[in-house]
């Protein structure tokens, strides 16, 4: 019979081979979507290219990068009044999650995008190429 503090440690030393198990790197994954939004890939949206890491520490730490085609249903999901605000697209502004962003990541000057920023994370990013329409979303929590 197992006793309690047996158990305990059992759980403990099973949790702790797991946790790094949980972390990697993913680049241009097709389950990339999916971890970003947390939903299917919708038919009428097309991920260009995509960079996913999160971490194998016990805390929730990730970082994100996504650039997709989508629908102007899609990209309205994504720029609601209730989540997001517009914003200046500015340096400062790009500070939080840009720092070590891919060259394939808003590659423009910044004055040909719009974009908007969370009410809730203070990292997340929203971008739309005002010429071909194809949004830029980032976010990091570390």
């Amino acid at each position: 019979m197992i006793n309690a503090s047996r158990l305990l440690l059992l759980f403990c030393t099973f949790t702790v081979l797991l946790l790094p198990a949980c972390g990697g790197t993913w680049i241009d994954d097709e389950q990339n979507f999916e971890r970003v939004f947390g939903f299917d890939k919708p038919q009428d949206v097309q991920v260009l290219q995509s960079y996913y890491w999160k971490s194998s520490h016990w805390s929730t730490e990730y970082r994100y990068y996504i650039s997709i085609r989508s629908s102007s249903e899609f990209a309205k999901g994504l720029t609601t009044a209730e989540s997001v605000r517009p914003s200046v697209v500015e340096e400062s502004a790009l500070d939080s999650c840009f720092g070590n962003r891919p060259s394939w990541f808003a590659p423009k000057p910044l004055n040909r995008y719009e974009m908007w920023v969370s009410k809730v994370s203070h990292s997340y990013r929203v971008l739309r190429d005002k010429d071909e329409g194809i949004l830029y979303v980032c976010d990091e929590q570390l």
